[in-house]
């Protein structure tokens, strides 16, 4: 159970800051596709960190008005039980990216204010952190050559295009809320690809998508030679 952020009790109504009692549990469509027909189920499951996550996230979007938010930060923080440090990082590197993903400048904006106030003496640095095989094909690699790189970077541009634009076919008559979480990361990813960024754990987020819904959904993917490049992405 994630501990970082304020739930309400069992049975006791949420305030404005909290995030609604769920008993760490998330339901989910499990479809089957068998002879031709499609069944779809309704299973349970426990909550993963990303699914507490995204209802903070929710519920912070919620606020109105905007300027709540720093209000809202502070509430959790200070109903967290562990190192304050702990909640800030969570805080820098989980939500903060997180509403990056989805281009809400204004909240982003507001939460970086908030962490530059907990944190006065902190220096703002960039890191990259490249993952897997080197000679993966989503991870640019530096080259000395510089229009063999540009080569690489048009080739990868191409096949990311190729594959989000079969996702975007096979999940068009999916849920709502299912399109919108590959929407998320794919749209993270191509912002990440043009600042020539390692977006392997965009491709991990996708691929963990699509074993979620189910892989017999994604029949334009699977039958095109661009499946190979997210197959090892889908966790087993």
């Amino acid at each position: 159970m994630n501990t970082f952020y304020a739930i309400s009790e069992k049975g006791q109504e949420a305030n404005e800051f909290e995030i609604p009692y769920f008993g760490n549990e998330m339901s989910q469509n499990q479809i089957n596709a068998s002879g031709g027909s499609i069944q779809i189920n309704k299973v349970f499951k426990t909550a993963t960190d990303r699914e507490y996550d995204m209802k903070f996230r929710k519920v912070m979007y919620s606020l109105k008005p905007i300027y709540k938010v720093p209000l809202f930060l502070d509430y959790h923080l200070e109903r967290y039980l562990g190192n304050p440090t702990e909640f800030l990082s969570q805080i820098n590197y989980t939500i903060l990216p997180l509403v990056e993903r989805g281009n809400r400048n204004s909240y982003a904006k507001i939460i970086q204010d908030w962490l530059d106030v907990k944190n006065p003496k902190s220096e703002s640095k960039s890191y990259t952190i490249s993952t897997g095989d080197i000679n993966a094909p989503f991870q640019i690699q530096q080259d000395s050559n510089y229009s063999s790189q540009v080569q690489k970077i048009k080739q990868v541009n191409e096949s990311v295009n190729e594959l989000f634009s079969l996702i975007r076919k096979d999940i068009e008559k999916l849920d709502k809320d299912i399109r919108e979480d590959f929407e998320l990361e794919m749209n993270y990813a191509v912002k990440q690809l043009s600042k020539e960024k390692d977006i392997q754990p965009q491709l991990l987020s996708i691929g963990e998508l699509i074993k979620n819904v189910g892989l017999p959904i994604f029949t334009g993917l699977t039958s095109s030679g661009i499946f190979e490049m997210i197959k090892p992405f889908i966790v087993k």
